[in-house]
């Protein structure tokens, strides 16, 4: 008889829930609306936003003009022949990346975008299954707000969730898969800073894997576009991206940041410094002592200096495994707001940018209520440590009359 109840017990919880994840989800609606017009009178250049540098890094290339990449004033006439004024665009990625968009050359902008965010997706719900997720936790982070700012921006949150979260989900029953998926994010370094220690300290193969696929990745970058392309990330790409911080420079890419930086910087540029590094410094030592992928997570983003909206997937994803341990063990006072606020708002800081700043705190109080539960714990490789976790390794961890329902 209790099996028989348990449906009428947590279908209002999901009712609840869906209804406001639904709430949460209309300021991304309502922007998604704002570029739809905007595609339709003429600013398709601008509706497509981040995509057309995805779209540039597939094309440019496979035309030979790899070059223009890196020289930002003609990469700039470039993409505004082609589609008019635009604000500044510039190719902020490591020549590793080349090899993702070279999948998608010869699809136009628009498809390229479409046809990227379409696939990332299918990997974040297809290694979110593998590590044992319901399909209830899968759909609900494809449908967030940071997942539909990223589908917006035309950015690559849902493949880098994918395989730092994945493969933190996956990391104590398929270490050498959960190294292999986190080698392959060295293609954005600035969301795993606190990774290598981590899987160093837990799983020496895993650690040893993905350091293998990074070098790997570099060396098939420096095979596939030749020195040239990892010169021009070394001499124009990485200082461009230091002065966006350095000098707020330029003002489309600085706005909107979320990290810790942003939150110190109006006591100006060394203070700002120091504090990303503190928190930084911190953030890779405490992840090393710990095994919750949620709490890896938030670590993560504290850690990076450059952190945008669309970049808090990761922590979303965090919120969600929350959410789901607490509707199992009960929530402590004030953790049911925190976690709405933290969901709903990547999809509120483009109306609110001004808050963008205070993001942090924010994450500090994700990470207080992730740590709040014994999630410290001896490193996956410690004999006695497996022993004692063996039956807690097991993935779900929930009932399992509501694992796929």
């Amino acid at each position: 008889m209790a099996r028989m109840k348990r449906p009428s017990q947590t279908n209002p919880k999901r009712a609840v829930l869906a209804l406001l994840a639904a709430l949460a989800a209309l300021p991304c609606l309502a922007e998604a609306n704002a570029l739809l017009w905007g595609a339709r009178h003429g600013y398709t250049g601008r509706a497509l936003r981040d995509g057309l540098d995805f779209w540039a890094g597939a094309t440019l290339p496979a035309q030979g003009r790899l070059a223009l990449l890196f020289d930002p004033a003609a990469y700039n006439r470039f993409l505004q022949q082609l589609y008019g004024p635009l604000p500044t665009h510039l190719w902020s990625y490591p020549p590793n990346y080349l090899l993702l968009t070279r999948l998608f050359t010869g699809l136009t902008a628009l498809h390229a975008t479409l046809a990227f965010e379409a696939a990332s997706l299918l990997l974040l719900a297809t290694l979110l299954r593998l590590a044992g997720q319901s399909w209830w936790l899968v759909a609900a982070v494809a449908a967030s707000p940071a997942a539909l700012e990223n589908l917006l921006s035309g950015q690559n949150a849902a493949l880098l969730t994918a395989l730092i979260g994945g493969g933190l989900l996956l990391l104590p029953r398929r270490p050498i898969l959960a190294g292999a998926l986190i080698g392959l994010a060295s293609i954005k370094p600035q969301l795993g800073l606190v990774l290598p220690l981590n899987l160093f300290r837990r799983s020496p193969p895993a650690f040893f894997v993905a350091t293998l696929t990074a070098l790997a990745l570099a060396a098939a970058a420096l095979l596939a576009f030749g020195p040239a392309a990892w010169l021009g990330f070394w001499r124009v790409t990485r200082p461009a991206m230091s002065a966006v911080l350095l000098t707020g420079q330029p003002r489309d890419f600085a706005a909107g940041l979320t990290s810790v930086f942003a939150l110190a910087h109006p006591l100006g540029i060394p203070t700002a410094l120091l504090a990303q590094a503190t928190i930084s410094t911190a953030a890779i030592a405490c992840a090393a002592r710990t095994k919750n992928p949620a709490a890896i997570l938030i670590l993560a983003a504290l850690a990076s200096p450059y952190l945008h909206n669309y970049d808090l997937l990761g922590a979303t994803l965090a919120v969600a495994l929350l959410l789901r341990d607490r509707l199992a063990q009960g929530f402590t006072p004030g953790e049911p707001a925190l976690f709405l606020l933290a969901w709903a708002t990547p999809g509120l800081l483009p109306w609110l940018p001004h808050l963008a700043p205070f993001t942090p705190i924010l994450l500090a109080l994700l990470l207080a209520s992730a740590l709040s539960r014994g999630s410290l714990a001896a490193c996956d490789s410690d004999p006695s440590a497996r022993a004692s976790s063996a039956g807690r390794s097991a993935i779900p961890a929930r009932p399992a009359s509501t694992a796929n329902g």
